[in-house]
């Protein structure tokens, strides 16, 4: 899955939340070192499908992600910029061929 900012940069999309009545999704952008969320009224869609295995996970919000986050235990960690957490992640999203290879 894939968003446009209003910038014009495309950021790919490996979680998608709901909280509240706003939806939001996790972006990848490259050379961040994480994730970041975008509200999808402040973004355009581009690509909607999503081309890896996802999870569903509830807490304090219902959400689906790309299944590393949930299974490896990723998403607090690259949320708050881990370079472990980052640079694993980003390993395995190579591997599937879901970034470019000289993305980082």
């Amino acid at each position: 899955m894939k968003i446009r900012e209003k910038d014009g940069t495309v950021i790919n999309v490996f979680s998608i939340y709901w909280f509240g009545d706003e939806t939001y999704f996790y972006g990848f952008p490259k050379n961040y070192g994480g994730l970041i969320a975008y509200r999808a009224s402040q973004v355009t869609v581009i690509e909607s499908e999503m081309d890896f295995k996802a999870m569903y996970f509830e807490n304090n919000a219902k959400s689906i992600h790309h299944w590393a986050l949930i299974k490896e235990k990723l998403l607090d960690d690259i949320l708050e910029r881990d370079e472990d957490a980052y640079k694993r992640f980003l390993e395995i999203v190579k591997a599937e061929g879901l970034v470019d290879p000289d993305f980082y």
